[in-house]
This record gives C-alpha cells, sequence and structure tokens, in this order.
C-alpha cells in the first residue's frame, strides 16, 4: 500500500488563494473598523523577550483574561491559534469518525475534519432545523454548529442547540458550538454557549478574537469545555501554538474597559442592516443576518461570472455554491458605509450590464 499522498486529500485543495489589493475587499469577514486599541498598544509597546523567547506553553494570559471575564477556572479553557486552531486540535484528540455539520455551512469545518481523518456529513440546514434529534444523529460523532450560521449569516435558536446536544451527550457525540461571531448576536451577558459547554462533558464552546475584537492577524481564539474536555485538546496541541505577544494582545482586549468593542459592533450592525434593506429595495434576496457579513442569495450558473465582473469594479466578495437554494449566493463583509456603497455601486453596473 501506497502510504503518500493521502488517498483521502485528493478532493482537498488549499484554502483560498492569495488575493491582490483592491478598492474594497469584502470577502473575508475580519473587522473592517480596525484592531482593538488596547491590544495594538501591547504590540506597539512589545520588545525582544516577545520576539526571541519561547511563549508559555498554555497561552497563560490569554487563559486567565477569558477564565476573569467568564468567572471560571483555568482548568475549563484551552486556546489556540484562532477559533481554526482549536477546533483542529479538538479534531485530532477525537477517533476517527463522522462529523455532521449545517449545508450550506463553514466550508473550513469539513477541511479540517478530512484533514484528521473524519468523514464530513452534510445535514440540509432546513431539515436540520425542523429535526434537531434527526441532525445530531443516532452513533457517536463530532457535530459541529456555527451559531451564527455562516455563509448565510443566520442565528440559531438555543432551545434548537439544547435539542442537540442532548442527543450529543446521550449517544457520546462531541459537540462543538462555534460562536465566532457570537459578539454581533448575542448581548454582552448573554453567556448561553458557555454554560452548555459547562454543563456537558462532552460539548465545548469555540470562540476567536479574529472577528469582533479585530484580531485576524494575530491568530488568538479560545475554547470553553469540562477540564476532562480541555485535557485531551490539550493533548492534541503541541507546543508554543500562541505566541507570546499575541496572548498578551489578546488578553488586554478581553480585559479591556474600553467603549470601542461596543461601539463597533453597533456601527456594523447599523452597517448591515442598512445595507441589507438597500439590497432587498433593489429585489435581492439577503438572508437576515446576526453576523458582521449578508449572504446575497444567487442563481448558481451565475456566481463566478458575477464575481469577476463585481471585482473588475474594485469590488472583492466570496462566492459559495451548493446543491440548495440557500447555498448559493455571494458574501459581502460589512464596512464602513463608503464600503457598502461600492458594493452596491458595482452590484447597479452589473444589474445595468455595463461591467
Amino acid at each position: 500500500m501506497d502510504i503518500y499522498p493521502r488517498t483521502d486529500y485528493r478532493t482537498l485543495a488549499r484554502y483560498l488563494p492569495e488575493r491582490s489589493p483592491i478598492a474594497a475587499d469584502l470577502g473575508d469577514n475580519r473587522n473592517l473598523w480596525g484592531a482593538h486599541p488596547a491590544a495594538l498598544a501591547v504590540l506597539a509597546d512589545s520588545g525582544t523577550a516577545a520576539a526571541s523567547e519561547y511563549p508559555g506553553s498554555y497561552s497563560e494570559r490569554l487563559t486567565d483574561a477569558v477564565a476573569a471575564q467568564l468567572g471560571i477556572t483555568a482548568g475549563h479553557i484551552t486556546t489556540g491559534a484562532g477559533g481554526t486552531g482549536v477546533l483542529d486540535m479538538l479534531m485530532r484528540a477525537v477517533a476517527p469518525t463522522t462529523m455532521r455539520f449545517l449545508d450550506p455551512g463553514w466550508p473550513a469545518a469539513g477541511m479540517l475534519a478530512q484533514m484528521n481523518g473524519h468523514i464530513p456529513v452534510a445535514v440540509e440546514w432546513h431539515d436540520a432545523m425542523g429535526d434537531p434529534e434527526g441532525f445530531a444523529g443516532r452513533e457517536p460523532a463530532i457535530v459541529f454548529v456555527a451559531n451564527p450560521g455562516n455563509p448565510t449569516g443566520m442565528a440559531i435558536p438555543d432551545d434548537w442547540l439544547r435539542a442537540v446536544q442532548e442527543r450529543t451527550e446521550a449517544v457520546g457525540s462531541v459537540l462543538i458550538i462555534d460562536e465566532a461571531y457570537g459578539e454581533y448576536n448575542r448581548e454582552p451577558d448573554d453567556r448561553t454557549p458557555f454554560e452548555m459547554a459547562l454543563g456537558a462533558e462532552r460539548t465545548i464552546c469555540v470562540k476567536t478574537l479574529s472577528k469582533a475584537y479585530g484580531l485576524a492577524g494575530l491568530r488568538a481564539g479560545y475554547g470553553v469545555a469540562h477540564p476532562s474536555l480541555v485535557l485531551e485538546v490539550d493533548k492534541a496541541r503541541g507546543p508554543f501554538v500562541v505566541t507570546s505577544v499575541t496572548s498578551a494582545a489578546a488578553a488586554a482586549a478581553i480585559a479591556s474597559g474600553s467603549p470601542w468593542l461596543a461601539e463597533t459592533i453597533a456601527e456594523t450592525k447599523a452597517s448591515r442592516e442598512r445595507v441589507r434593506d438597500a439590497l432587498r429595495h433593489r429585489g435581492y434576496e439577503v438572508p437576515p443576518s446576526a453576523t458582521n457579513f449578508i449572504f446575497i442569495l444567487w442563481e448558481a450558473a451565475e456566481l463566478d461570472d458575477v464575481t469577476a465582473r463585481l471585482e473588475g469594479a474594485g469590488v472583492r466578495v466570496r462566492p459559495f455554491g451548493g446543491p440548495t437554494a440557500l447555498s448559493n449566493g455571494l458574501r459581502a463583509t460589512v464596512a464602513p458605509w463608503d464600503r457598502m456603497q461600492l458594493l452596491l455601486d458595482a452590484l447597479d453596473l452589473v444589474a445595468a450590464g455595463t461591467i
């Protein structure tokens, strides 16, 4: 038997190509209002030690900041290179199985599962929403739920999540609740997904600082779970995953009393609803979003063409295609209004056939 290359890697490709600068890059869901000022202050003050010395093995500063924010112990927290890093470690810690996820859904989740020897199993969104126990399945598996969903931006009811968790805990599955965009969906004092994770043995709530905190380039994320699950994830971690400056900067952002986070979230929501209203007024179908992006439903056969035409007009969006109408559309990150207006203007040119 030939051991290289892995046969189950044949359908994988590099996640995203390098992209050139453009007037309005709305293709990835980073914070287009910038980075948290408390984190920037840490970066500005970092010195030789941050670059030349190995960081702590388990991102103690970030862990302590999360523990203080949530009122829990460090043993309930694992950290990684963004939320993606935590997911990767979790999937390494679970024996090869299936990973059940919502379709449409975040493509990288299926890729991470496949990289770690799991078989991705997509469950159509509307079918899953109508039958949470059926979505969770009857056999032990990894069950991945991004709330709100990506690329649609739609929020998932907590009662549905609880029904899924009841099934996963009963059959011995591992439930991942990915709250990457939770700050745009929940009030600051809403700890529901954390409480679900803390009250179970095989549930983890994964968070990233790439979105609302604006720290995508630092790669900081964490997971909250029962200590026994955190231990298994940490075993899969490997050494020195999060840099010392990332840990310190992320910790400063979480602990900050600055109004920056609340203000940028409010501005994002206002811009999101304004552009959604403008798009619907133009006749586009745009699902309600609880994130920092919107999803414009589009005919599958036209996706590549319209994406290229928008790029030609200086606006980059990300196309998504799939087997259902809800799967096909253009995802655009919400930005300050000048860039949202560029999106609207470019779509008007597409509709008029002038580009």
